[in-house]
């Protein structure tokens, strides 16, 4: 065994201690195993391999519950945005019937030359399905004054119109 820098140690045959306060067992090459080394008790103890894999295990442990936490609140967050995506595109195909439903019923009575017109229309979009019902006035030989509804599911929608013409 060999101690050549200031406070080092050498245990062992062939065991080299360069470096200023270390204990060496071996050498570069030579290395060796420290065995049978109680567990530390104080800040500045060595660690024996026991010690140290409860502490991975502890440390892997809440990581793995923090992770587990995080992608649970990720699911349901990812759960709530789809369901919010689907209710909104189901309103939009509500919106979208609405407005043919609308224009159907408007069409429905743009012939008609009487001084009073009701019409109906009905309008489809991706599996949803909507009735508007309409009157129209001719409030003189040059003016109506128009109201329309439509209606699909939870949503309705309401006009109010008037024309002039010369």
């Amino acid at each position: 065994a060999r101690a050549s820098a200031q406070g080092a140690v050498a245990l062992g045959q062939g065991s080299v201690a360069d470096r200023a306060n270390t204990v060496s067992v071996g050498s570069v090459g030579g290395e060796r195993q420290v065995a049978n080394v109680a567990a530390g008790t104080r800040a500045t103890d060595a660690v024996n391999k026991g010690q140290l894999d409860n502490g991975v295990a502890a440390a892997n442990s809440y990581t793995d519950s923090r992770y587990n936490a995080m992608a649970d609140s990720f699911e349901t967050y990812q759960g709530d945005i789809e369901d919010r995506l689907r209710r909104q595109n189901r309103r939009l195909d509500r919106q979208g019937a609405m407005s043919s439903a609308m224009l159907n019923m408007a069409a429905s009575v743009g012939g008609i030359a009487t001084q009073n017109r009701v019409g109906a229309g009905v309008g489809f979009q991706n599996g949803e399905s909507a009735l508007s019902v309409g009157y129209q006035r001719a409030i003189s030989p040059r003016a109506t004054l128009t109201v329309g509804g439509a209606l699909s599911g939870d949503d309705s929608s309401i006009g109010v119109g008037a024309g002039f013409g010369w």
